[in-house]
C-alpha cells in the first residue's frame, strides 16, 4: 500500500512558522538576551560661564579634541575692562592700608614723645615741689606747671585715641581689600572663561551656529560627546532578570558590525527601576491606568552596562542599536 505524502500548503507554512517563533521566543527566557539595546555616552552641553557674542570658533562638527582644547571665544574687551578696573582699584587700596600703616607708625612714635614728655614734665614738677626747695620756686612756675602737666596727659590721651582709630581704619580697609581681591579674582575668572574649552578627550555634535552668534551663561550651544566610557543601555523583560547581578560579563553584537565585532561589557549595577506612577497635580492622588486585559505583558526594566575594549576601528555612535547578551550567574 502507497503512503501519500501530504504537499506542503499555504496554511502547513504558516502554522510551522508561527510553531518556529513560539519556540524561539519561549527558548529565550533560557537566556538573558535583549535585541531593545543602544549605546549611550556622555553627553555634555557646551555653553559659555560668561554671556556676549561669539567671536572666534577653532572647531567643526565632528573633530576629535583632548582636554582643555580651545573650542571657542567670547568677545573679551568688556571682561578686560572690567578686570583692569577692579585691579587698579584693588592696587589702589593696598597703597592705602599701606599709608594708614605708616600714619600708626608716626601716631605711635608720637606717643611716644608725648608720654617722655610727661614723664619729665612730673620729675621736674615733683622736684620742684619737694619741700626743700619750696621757697626757692615761685608758686605760679608750680601752677604753670600743674596746668602743662595736665595738658601733657591730655595729648597723650589724645594719641592713643587717635591710634584706636586709625586701628578701626585699618580693620576696615582690610575687610575692603578683600572685597576687592575676591571681585579682581572673579574678574580674571571671567576673562579666562570668555575661552570655552573641552571638558573632556571627546568630540563635537550639532555644531550649527557661526562667529556673531549671542551666546547667554550657562546656555547650551551645541552638544560634547565624552569618549573616555561608553555604555549601553538593554531594556529586559522583568522576568529575564532575576539572575542577574552588578558585575557580571556581558557580550555586545552592534548591529552595524553585526558578524565582524563582537563588544564585551559588564552589568554596572543591578539596581535598576522605571517609574510607572501616574500622579494628578495639586491632589497627589495615583491614576491607574486600564492595561490590556487579554495579555499584560512584562514590565521592561534598563539595564546599565558599561563596554570595556572600546575599539577605534569599530567606533560606537550614540543611540546605536545593539543586541546585548548577559551571561548571568
Amino acid at each position: 500500500m502507497k503512503i501519500k505524502r501530504r504537499k506542503l500548503n499555504f496554511a502547513m507554512i504558516i502554522f510551522m512558522l508561527g510553531g518556529l517563533i513560539a519556540l524561539g521566543y519561549f527558548t529565550t527566557y533560557l537566556f538573558t538576551v535583549t535585541d531593545e539595546a543602544f549605546v549611550v555616552e556622555n553627553m555634555t552641553p557646551i555653553s559659555s560661564s560668561v554671556g556676549g557674542h561669539i567671536e572666534k570658533i577653532f572647531v567643526e562638527n565632528g573633530q576629535v579634541l583632548k582636554k582643555g582644547d580651545p573650542i571657542l571665544q567670547i568677545s573679551p574687551e568688556k571682561y578686560d575692562l572690567e578686570y583692569a578696573g577692579v585691579k587698579a582699584q584693588y592696587e589702589q587700596a593696598k597703597v592705602g592700608i599701606e599709608v594708614i600703616k605708616k600714619r600708626i607708625e608716626v601716631t605711635t612714635l608720637d606717643l611716644k614723645a608725648a608720654q617722655d614728655q610727661l614723664a619729665r614734665m612730673r620729675y621736674e614738677y615733683q622736684q620742684k615741689s619737694d619741700k626743700s626747695v619750696t621757697k626757692g620756686v615761685p608758686g605760679l612756675e608750680l601752677k604753670m606747671l600743674e596746668y602743662n602737666i595736665k595738658s601733657q596727659e591730655n595729648v597723650v590721651a589724645g594719641l592713643k585715641k587717635q591710634i584706636e582709630l586709625e586701628a578701626v581704619e585699618l580693620k576696615q580697609a582690610n575687610v575692603g581689600i578683600e572685597t576687592l581681591k575676591v571681585a579682581s579674582e572673579k574678574a580674571a575668572m571671567d576673562v579666562a572663561n570668555t575661552i570655552v574649552k573641552a571638558p573632556a578627550d571627546g568630540y563635537i555634535q550639532n555644531l550649527y551656529i557661526g562667529v556673531g552668534t549671542s551666546a547667554l551663561p550657562h546656555e547650551g550651544l551645541f552638544n560634547f560627546i565624552d569618549t573616555a566610557n561608553t555604555y549601553i543601555q538593554a531594556n529586559f523583560n522583568e522576568t529575564d532578570l532575576a539572575g542577574v547581578h552588578a558585575g557580571d560579563k556581558v557580550l555586545i553584537f552592534p548591529r552595524a558590525y553585526l558578524g565582524r565585532k563582537v563588544f564585551h561589557g559588564i552589568v554596572m549595577s543591578d539596581n535598576w527601576s522605571v517609574d510607572r506612577q501616574h500622579v494628578i497635580p495639586l491632589k497627589e492622588t495615583q491614576i491607574v491606568f486600564s492595561a490590556n486585559h487579554w495579555l499584560n505583558l512584562p514590565q521592561r526594566m534598563p539595564v546599565q552596562i558599561k563596554v570595556v575594549d572600546t575599539d577605534s576601528s569599530y567606533p560606537l555612535r550614540p543611540g546605536m542599536s545593539t543586541y546585548v547578551y548577559i551571561k548571568s550567574k
